[in-house]
């Protein structure tokens, strides 16, 4: 089975949802928002921030921690998909392979 194939499996397979490098992308864009926001939390410490805003920050970070666990999550299940899908597909071509030898 051709690359194209298979990666038109996947895609079928997954229904719409985004494959794991989008997954990864959106992740890796969140976790970079969340270094910015936990080094503006220790700047605003510092500088005697009020603890209301303080609060305000310290629960942006806890949700976009979570965020960032539900989007590894998601990755990993996709890339578990995708790497299932590529397995199966690689060994029914392999037994095929093998069929036709005989």
């Amino acid at each position: 089975m051709t690359q194209h194939n298979t990666e038109r499996i996947i895609e079928e397979f997954l229904g719409g949802n985004p494959r794991a490098t989008e997954w990864r992308a959106l992740r890796q864009a969140l976790e970079g928002r969340l270094i910015s926001l936990r080094r503006q939390r220790q700047r605003e410490a510092e500088d005697g921030a009020p603890e209301a805003r303080l609060a305000s920050l310290d629960a942006q970070i806890t949700a976009l921690d979570r965020q960032v666990a539900t989007l590894e999550t998601e990755e990993a299940v996709a890339q578990f998909v995708e790497d299932s899908i590529k397995y199966t597909v690689a060994q029914s071509d392999l037994e095929a392979g093998l069929e036709e030898e005989e």
